[in-house]
């Protein structure tokens, strides 16, 4: 198992509990003349990190964490991006989930993750990856599996960045997100008074992949 990428899927959480912190699968494969070179590169997979951004109060405050724990499967070592990524499977240890603040982390896996159904990793895999740079992705989350769509890039020294957002709301997680909110109540109470922690979270997969030529 090779540990890695950098998923979401917001694939997550939540809040601030201290002091504040789709597209269709394109039918041409051909990778894009950006993608190809004079010299054949092979693609292999280094480090993976993946970060996600959750919502407070009305004005949107972030709250940003990453998971430490990333379990990646079937990535392909090959000269061809799209057969490189297409099929990878992930895991992410909920309890593995960091945000410099070790309260608000020991809340989330308890009120959030820890009121889930089945959900010690969040896991899913890569469905496609379009050479318009769209691609779509299943998260597996709380006994349920849903697909979402991301966008992708890939720069010059080879990093690939994958962007993508969740609603947890559709993978019943309501109740979850209810029950942080609760231990939480004081920290997701804005200036004006309101109550709010949004049910949608950001993510960003930042992934090296080290090229063989």
């Amino acid at each position: 198992m090779r540990k890695a990428i950098y998923i979401f899927v917001t694939l997550f959480m939540f809040s601030s509990c201290s002091n504040d912190v789709s597209n269709n699968v394109g039918e041409n494969k051909s990778v894009s003349s950006n993608l190809k070179t004079a010299v054949i590169t092979t693609y292999t997979l280094g480090d993976v990190n993946v970060k996600w951004s959750a919502f407070k109060h009305m004005s949107k405050a972030i709250v940003g964490g990453e998971f430490k724990e990333i379990i990646i499967t079937d990535f392909k070592d090959s000269n061809d991006l799209y057969t490189a990524i297409e099929g990878l499977s992930f895991q992410l240890g909920v309890n593995s989930t960091k945000t410099g603040d070790t309260l608000r982390d020991y809340k989330i896996y308890t009120s959030f993750f820890g009121t889930m159904l089945n959900t010690k990793y969040i896991s899913g895999n890569i469905i496609s990856l379009n050479n318009d740079k769209t691609g779509r992705v299943l998260i597996k989350m709380n006994d349920v599996a849903k697909e979402v769509d991301f966008s992708w890039d890939i720069d010059q020294t080879h990093e690939f960045f994958l962007k993508t957002s969740i609603d947890v709301f559709n993978w019943d997680a309501k109740k979850s997100l209810n029950n942080l909110n609760d231990v939480c109540l004081e920290k997701h109470t804005g200036p004006d008074g309101v109550n709010m922690l949004w049910p949608n979270v950001d993510v960003i997969v930042i992934a090296k992949l080290n090229p063989l030529n």
